[in-house]
């Protein structure tokens, strides 16, 4: 089948939820970016978190893993037709971009948040690339489901 999949760009702590052939792409540091895929109904979202837990008076649930990805999970099915029990996950970034001296590892944590939750939701993990030192830039192709992922400085991998 032939296609001309239109890219959007998402954005630090922002959201975006679009049907197939788009492409939705981002760049990923310390912050997660997280793939909700419904195969069945084609449609698929990525959240770019940067935080894992919300506080304070911030009003850009999308910027943290709680309560961002519940909202994300929550949007997929309601506003999409997509299908929780069709719904998966793939997940990217967290690496530890700056050196701490033994203070909190930003992405660790934002990982370990977006498990947890994803877990706690039942929603499976079926793909990831986490961790390291460098940036991620991946592309989601909601047609395929495929996440094309490249670490700065290595070569590109598929997901």
């Amino acid at each position: 089948m032939n296609y001309t999949p239109n890219a959007i760009t998402v954005g630090v702590g922002d959201l975006k939820i679009t049907q197939s052939p788009n492409i939705l792409k981002t760049l990923l540091g310390s912050c997660i970016g997280i793939v909700l895929h419904d195969p069945v109904n084609r449609v698929g979202g990525l959240l770019h978190i940067m935080l894992p837990k919300k506080n304070g008076k911030d009003l850009k649930i999308t910027k943290y893993a709680d309560p961002g990805l519940l909202y994300f999970i929550s949007h997929m099915i309601t506003n999409t037709g997509a299908l929780r029990g069709t719904l998966y996950a793939k997940i990217f970034g967290g690496a530890k971009m700056f050196e701490t001296n033994g203070m909190l590892n930003i992405g660790e944590s934002n990982e370990m948040e977006v498990r947890r939750i994803l877990k706690e939701e039942g929603i499976k993990i079926v793909a990831s690339k986490t961790g390291g030192t460098k940036g991620y830039n991946i592309s989601f192709d909601t047609h395929t489901g495929d996440v094309t992922c490249r670490i700065f400085g290595e070569s590109v991998e598929v997901y």
